[in-house]
């Protein structure tokens, strides 16, 4: 995986993560037109007839979609709009579509009875096959967006000759953001250790980032040593690690590193070098072991 697709996939899961309700809607329709053009036909409510159980519509491959994203996926409801759906897109579209798509947000699974419901309608309906889409279902249609498609939704993203280029004026922005922020007294700072990547069940995508990202720590060496403010360094690992600490209960590794990714850019994100200028800063911090967790020791 390259950095450009690395930085894109990356910013395509935090965007599918941060998303529900209308949101979600809104998404789904982004993607899928950018994925599949004229093919794909998205639907909308119209008047009292409402959109006839039809969320989008894929021609070529007659599959209609049904979206289904609340703030909390509760298994009763979700039972009881399957039910709904499914039946309502039969009568209104049963002579267009041969796969039905229960496209949701609930990363952690569907609860088993929603599965069962599922098979229980694909087994009562031979012609018809029932799929429930998420986020690894949308990432493959995601891989099908063309290099101008991903700079409209997600900018332009870094790339080698970026990163030939990046030098200490990159980094300023960004540290001199850090540098303000809130900070605790006292972690302590350790070389990175092997297997924190996996240890901490962080993806192809973010290790892409933070290995391009270390190519150019040592500026951020070298910028410490040479900065006016010899606590400047030990301050931003304080700030990083509290702030990773107050995502750490609530979100997924990969959430969390796209979270951080955020706060460290600051209200100045945009171009190629200063995306890169992120990601060594979180390289530099992550090798130290500031940010993420070191893996366990195994006892022999």
């Amino acid at each position: 995986m390259n950095l450009q697709q690395a930085y894109y996939e990356l910013r395509f899961e935090n965007a599918f993560l941060r998303v529900d309700g209308d949101a979600f809607q809104d998404f789904f329709e982004k993607l899928m037109g950018f994925a599949y053009k004229a093919d794909f036909m998205a639907c909308r409510p119209w008047g009292n007839r409402g959109d006839r159980k039809n969320d989008g519509f894929l021609k070529s491959e007659r599959r209609l979609f049904q979206v289904y994203a609340p703030n909390e996926m509760t298994e009763a409801k979700a039972v009881s709009k399957i039910q709904e759906d499914f039946e309502g897109a039969k009568a209104h579209w049963g002579g267009h579509f041969d796969k039905w798509v229960f496209a949701h947000n609930a990363v952690d699974g569907l609860p088993p009875h929603v599965q069962a419901v599922l098979l229980d309608f694909e087994k009562s309906n031979p012609g018809i096959t029932l799929e429930p889409w998420c986020l690894e279902e949308f990432r493959v249609v995601f891989r099908r967006l063309s290099p101008e498609d991903l700079a409209v939704w997600f900018g332009v993203a870094p790339t080698a000759e970026t990163k030939a280029k990046l030098g200490f004026k990159d980094f300023q922005v960004v540290l001199e953001h850090l540098s303000g922020q809130s900070a605790v007294p006292g972690q302590p700072v350790k070389d990175v250790p092997r297997g924190k990547i996996e240890a901490n069940a962080l993806s192809d995508s973010v290790a892409t980032l933070l290995r391009e990202g270390m190519v150019k720590t040592p500026l951020v060496t070298r910028f410490f040593e040479q900065w006016h403010d010899p606590t400047l360094g030990e301050r931003i690992a304080k700030s990083f690690r509290t702030k990773y600490e107050s995502l750490r209960e609530e979100l997924t590794p990969n959430h969390i590193f796209a979270e951080l990714q955020a706060w460290a850019g600051g209200t100045d994100r945009g171009t190629p070098e200063h995306e890169l200028a992120i990601l060594t800063v979180m390289a530099y911090y992550f090798e130290r072991c500031d940010i993420f967790e070191e893996p366990r020791e195994v006892a022999l």
